[in-house]
């Protein structure tokens, strides 16, 4: 969206840039290396202001909107080029806040939301299960009533940010809820029968903390519901919405800077006497990944302008989140071909991007259910025009589309 941002949405972009880049940049090959999750990193990302520029001031944010804080997040992707940490973020930030801000009590906010925003805090979306994966109507953690409260029994398996987090948002199916059984709770992890994993050992994404959490009898109370109970899809798909395009601004941010240098280097190198930039497949490689990023740009643009608008675009999020995974992939895969042996190397960082690029495809859902979203909404469209025509060759007809 680099060139849509308005003179404060550009300071903000600069500032964040600058935060990523001297922040969180320069140990990204460290925790890439040692899986590590750096607490005090997210502290200090906290106190850039980072996880509540678009939060209200009451709760500790900034107060700004979801224009300025895409600025934010663009820049600070830019800068960091660390896609471990860019999804932990973004789980935080467009799952769990985002979730509490829309469908959380105001003791819920007021309780949950500070820590979150000022980074001593950290929070995970648990909804993933194992065998429950892209099916999450055939979740299984149960909850059962237990006087005003509920108690939660069973497990959330491949959870972002699990092993580290002091927060938990998660869903459980309500013993007895019949079609409207899944709901919505949040909790401290630091609960009496709440069990965290170690970190799995991933190939990409790193310092991405991903791990189980296990419940045995876990009570919580009334006031750990959030929204309707039996209404807990409404919550997630929420969720999945504003993740989806947020990981589009992220991505934007990322594949900047890989074209930048591709094009820099190509211009440089030399083979045979001459810059390998003038290849042609080098060439390609770099306009390609160019124009992939304009594309992936403009949707999400058009994405976050819905968003702010409260249309349902939740096919359109399925589209950036497709476009983005593939796009920052290739990206990666041929920036490692247009550097040769150098981006194959582990200390480049061209080697962890694509590593950690290929969690893309995972992460949010898989590509190939969000192509199935978009089929389907294809075809829904497909048959809304047909029936359009329809109705207008009866109205034709029957006389009853001719003015009075």
């Amino acid at each position: 969206m680099n060139g849509i941002w308005n003179e404060q949405q550009q300071d903000i972009r600069a500032h964040y840039l600058t935060v990523g880049r001297e922040l969180v940049r320069p140990t990204s090959s460290l925790r890439d290396r040692e899986l590590g999750f750096d607490r005090e990193l997210w502290r200090a990302l906290g106190s850039s202001g980072l996880f509540g520029v678009h939060m209200p001031k009451q709760y500790g944010g900034q107060g700004l909107g979801i224009w300025e804080f895409s600025a934010a997040l663009e820049g600070f992707s830019e800068g960091c080029q660390d896609m471990g940490v860019l999804v932990s973020f973004v789980a935080q930030v467009a799952l769990v806040q985002a979730a509490l801000i829309s469908y959380g009590t105001e003791e819920q906010l007021q309780r949950w939301l500070p820590p979150l925003i000022s980074g001593e805090k950290i929070g995970c979306f648990a909804i993933t299960e194992q065998g429950c994966g892209s099916d999450v109507r055939s979740l299984k953690l149960a909850a059962r009533r237990d006087g005003s409260g509920y108690r939660l029994n069973g497990m959330k398996w491949n959870i972002t940010n699990a092993p580290v987090a002091d927060i938990c948002m998660t869903f459980a199916r309500l013993e007895e809820g019949g079609a409207n059984a899944i709901s919505c709770f949040i909790t401290e992890t630091a609960k009496p029968g709440l069990t965290q994993s170690t970190p799995f050992e991933l190939m990409g994404n790193r310092g991405t903390p991903i791990g189980s959490l296990s419940f045995d009898e876990v009570a919580l109370d009334a006031a750990s519901l959030v929204g309707i109970e039996g209404q807990g899809l409404r919550v997630l798909y929420f969720g999945f919405l504003v993740e989806r395009i947020f990981t589009g601004v992220s991505i934007v941010g990322c594949m900047q800077p890989v074209i930048d240098e591709c094009l820099q280097y190509s211009l440089k190198r030399e083979a045979f006497g001459r810059p390998i930039s003038d290849n042609q497949y080098v060439q390609g490689h770099i306009v390609q990944a160019y124009t992939q990023l304009e594309l992936l740009r403009s949707v999400v643009g058009r994405g976050l302008t819905e968003l702010e608008q409260g249309r349902d675009c939740s096919t359109l999020a399925s589209i950036i989140k497709v476009l983005a995974s593939e796009s920052m992939h290739e990206a990666c895969l041929n920036a490692m071909r247009i550097h040769g042996n150098y981006g194959y190397r582990r200390d480049h960082h061209y080697e962890r991007l694509l590593r950690d690029s290929i969690g893309l495809f995972f992460a949010g859902g898989t590509s190939e259910i969000h192509k199935t979203v978009i089929w389907a909404n294809l075809v829904a469209e497909a048959q809304n025009r047909s029936k359009a025509k329809d109705d207008l060759r009866l109205d034709a007809y029957t006389g009853e589309g001719a003015a009075a």
